[in-house]
């Protein structure tokens, strides 16, 4: 695995590029903010070495919001290191309880929740809501900008230096390239925020997807076509059929994507992934739902997605 690399942005915050890119501001020489705290198993290691070897310690964590590959260590910190937990207000729900968890990785049961990510349960020390516009730690103010679509309360942070955390609303072209079937919880709701980050002006931007930039705009055009494009695609997929059951849907899509893995986290979030595309498909016009003889049916139709449902 590649070393994790300390990388300084400006003023009192850089970033640690490890599994994740996760954002931290120092407050003083003693302590920092983190922004996201990782995956538990693959950023903790590079967190711990980054904090012991700067005698420092986690005095607040952030979170852009709650899935696992960023609020992995939240109550890892939060009880070794005493660190306050501040999340939106319903992803601070989300991982309160297992069975809330399920909202977020349906359609686990709360007992997979418990068995499988027990790590991600934590109390939220303090919380915001969509109104917020900044939360303060120690007397220095941090930017709230809300970005729902990926998760229903996904929040972009800016430092007091102003560096933009975008979390998950932007991927860097790799990543974007790379993935098999990237998640938004709804899809309009989540071109509709990238959008909304052409207008905003930042000095300079972190992905949690990765690395550090100047400027995001064309970066976010690309974001949102793949999104246009990939819908296009399993558009296009499920038109070689007439209609199809949620299931079938997501075999075709296994076998389509050519995705072999048998992780719990894999097969869950893409079965969560598949749902909220073929939602999207609903919303935009090109498929509809129908509920006959106690199933549940998409049935693609011939209309075009570009033009509708927050497409250009």
């Amino acid at each position: 695995m590649k070393r994790a690399e300390w990388r300084h942005i400006c003023g009192s915050t850089g970033c640690l590029e490890s599994c994740l890119t996760i954002p931290i501001y120092f407050l003083n020489q003693r302590e920092v903010v983190l922004l996201d705290s990782g995956f538990a198993d693959r950023d903790r290691g590079a967190l711990d070495t980054f904090l012991e070897e700067r005698a420092v310690r986690v005095r607040a964590i952030i979170g852009s919001h709650s899935h696992n590959d960023h609020n992995g260590n939240h109550a890892y910190y939060q009880r070794t290191h005493g660190a306050e937990v501040i999340l939106r207000d319903v992803e601070a729900a989300l991982v309160s309880d297992f069975a809330l968890m399920t909202a977020a990785y349906g359609p686990g049961t709360a007992e997979d929740m418990r068995r499988e990510l027990p790590h991600l349960l934590v109390k939220a020390d303090r919380t915001f809501s969509e109104a917020d516009r900044e939360i303060s730690v120690d007397n220095r103010a941090f930017g709230l900008i809300p970005l729902p679509g990926h998760t229903p309360g996904h929040t972009g942070i800016v430092t007091p230096d102003g560096v933009f955390y975008v979390g998950d609303a932007v991927m860097s072209l790799d990543v974007i390239h790379g993935a098999k079937l990237p998640t938004a919880m709804d899809w309009k709701q989540d071109i509709e925020s990238k959008r909304k980050l052409e207008d905003l002006r930042y000095g300079k931007y972190v992905l949690a997807h990765k690395g550090v930039y100047d400027a995001i705009t064309l970066l976010v055009e690309e974001n949102i076509a793949d999104r246009l494009r990939r819908a296009e695609q399993i558009g296009g997929w499920l038109a070689e059929g007439t209609c199809w059951t949620e299931n079938q849907a997501e075999q075709l899509l296994w076998e389509k994507l050519k995705l072999h893995s048998r992780s719990f986290a894999t097969q869950t979030v893409f079965r969560r992934n598949v749902h909220c595309a073929l939602e999207y498909l609903v919303c935009s016009g090109r498929a509809a739902r129908m509920f006959r003889d106690g199933t549940v049916w998409y049935a693609v139709n011939e209309r075009s997605i570009t033009g509708s449902c927050g497409a250009k």
